[in-house]
């Protein structure tokens, strides 16, 4: 016994009831009245037509993907061509050319003997025995399938209408292959009086869900009445702008609906029913579907409506933005506020340009003190090396950056001789915001020097650091320092 929300597979014919259509939409058998109008078909349709009544050459060929609707609209041609031409419709290439004969002469009424011969003489006769005005229409689908021998065979049998070839013509419809078919070299007579060649393009976008809409409408449905929003669009998805394909995903969803008594065709149905015919979805329909979401959000991205396709993109964005501050790696952290109490240790300094001013400075020996550090500092004029030292000192400005535990004043004594040079100092950084407070990793400018400041410099160094600075700085000469 079947649970209660499902119907029995064997009244699965009868499963358009259920959606109030009038019949199957998406049948497999070509009709007429089920064609839709693409910009392709319209065109090919017409060509077709003009061809028919008009084409001189004698023959001529329209190729399309399998599943195009080639079929559907060669049957809207020959419903469309009654009475202005007498055609001839092969749907079966594989009967050799003996058999296309027997079928062509067969559907115009014209009684021949078994053998190829006779045929040819009897479509020949035939030809001659039109009113005038009268032309004769050979459609050959799937002609693809033919053998290079078959074609050649059917140009000798249409030639033997001698005179009368301006009112016989062929058209031979199939796959892409059939025009390399007839690109072979062997087929060149063929080839070269094609006079029309004709293409039969996908769907596209806007066009698929038109086709489907179409073949409701043709049974009295609608798609919001048997289609959940976004379950056809899925089904879109799959389909490639392919007529067949949507017809068969269509079919399928709407029966699997049928069977689980859902008054539409969910999306979760839907994606189930793409699933089970093994098709991948088209990338480039995806694509397109996300370009023609998000054009209203590029335009009027604050518009009700829009709100969410603006706040999609702004999320994109961050993302981005994000991504790229962790590739590039994160800025140096700034370190808390160092006071500029002159009282406060002098922390060290490095020089942001190599010919920036650097000095290291030694430890002072542990068994000297204030008194002997101010004993053993040499002058500058009685050391040859302690001038050389102070030459090393630049007169231009440079740069410092700030480490914890540095002071402008510190800094001020360090390298301008004297904290009294800390007003020089903040001159010199207009930067700063408040002059009360400095940060480690900061990069400062110090002002230009002249002679006097270097030496108040050096003395400066001497006393911090002890007597070996001045015998440091003689034997290091003018050579840059190192930290």
């Amino acid at each position: 016994m079947n649970p209660p929300n499902e119907r029995p597979a064997n009244a699965s014919v009868m499963y358009y009831r259920h959606f109030g259509l009038t019949g199957a939409p998406f049948q497999f058998t070509p009709t007429a009245r089920m064609l839709f109008m693409s910009r392709s078909h319209r065109e090919a349709l017409a060509a077709l037509e003009w061809s028919l009544a008009e084409e001189p050459s004698g023959f001529s060929l329209m190729t399309g993907e399998t599943g195009a609707g080639k079929t559907t609209l060669l049957a809207a041609l020959i419903a469309r061509s009654e009475g202005r031409a007498r055609i001839a419709y092969v749907t079966n290439p594989r009967l050799g050319f003996d058999g296309i004969a027997r079928d062509i002469l067969h559907q115009l009424g014209v009684a021949s003997g078994p053998s190829a011969f006779e045929m040819s003489e009897a479509f020949a006769g035939f030809m001659k025995q039109l009113s005038a005005g009268d032309r004769v229409a050979i459609i050959i689908d799937d002609a693809q399938s033919l053998s290079a021998g078959a074609l050649e065979d059917l140009r000798l049998f249409a030639a033997r209408a001698d005179g009368e070839s301006s009112r016989l013509h062929f058209l031979l419809v199939g796959q892409p292959a059939l025009a390399e078919l007839l690109a072979a070299p062997e087929l060149r007579q063929i080839n070269e009086r094609i006079g029309i060649r004709i293409a039969l393009d996908a769907l596209d976008c806007s066009e698929a869900p038109a086709y489907v809409a179409h073949r409701l409408s043709a049974c009295g449905g609608t798609m919001a009445g048997v289609f959940a929003q976004g379950a056809l669009e899925h089904l879109v998805g799959f389909a490639a702008g392919n007529p067949r394909r949507i017809n068969m995903l269509c079919h399928n969803a709407m029966l699997s609906a049928w069977k689980a008594n859902e008054p539409r065709v969910p999306v979760a149905t839907a994606r189930a029913a793409a699933a089970a015919c093994g098709f991948s979805p088209d990338r480039a329909a995806i694509a397109a579907r996300w370009r023609e979401w998000l054009a209203p959000a590029r335009l009027t991205s604050l518009r009700a409506g829009s709100i969410r396709p603006a706040a999609a993109i702004a999320a994109m964005a961050c993302f981005g933005l994000v991504a790229i501050y962790l590739w590039q790696g994160s800025p140096p952290m700034r370190h808390g506020p160092v006071s500029i109490d002159a009282g406060g240790m002098i922390g060290e300094a490095v020089t942001e340009r190599p010919d920036a001013y650097s000095i290291s400075m030694p430890q002072a020996d542990a068994a000297s003190d204030e008194d002997a550090t101010a004993a053993a500092a040499p002058s500058a004029s009685a050391s040859p090396g302690l001038a050389g030292a102070l030459d090393t000192i630049p007169l231009g400005p440079h740069q410092v950056r700030v480490r914890a535990g540095d002071t402008l004043s510190g800094i001020a004594a360090r390298y301008l001789g004297s904290q009294d040079q800390v007003d020089r100092l903040i001159a010199a950084n207009p930067q700063l915001g408040d002059a009360d407070r400095i940060f480690a990793g900061e990069i400062l400018n110090l002002p230009a020097r002249d002679d006097s400041e270097r030496r108040g410099a050096h003395d400066a160094i001497v006393r911090t650091a002890g007597p070996g600075a001045g015998r440091s700085l003689a034997s290091r000469g003018a050579g840059p320092e190192e930290e």
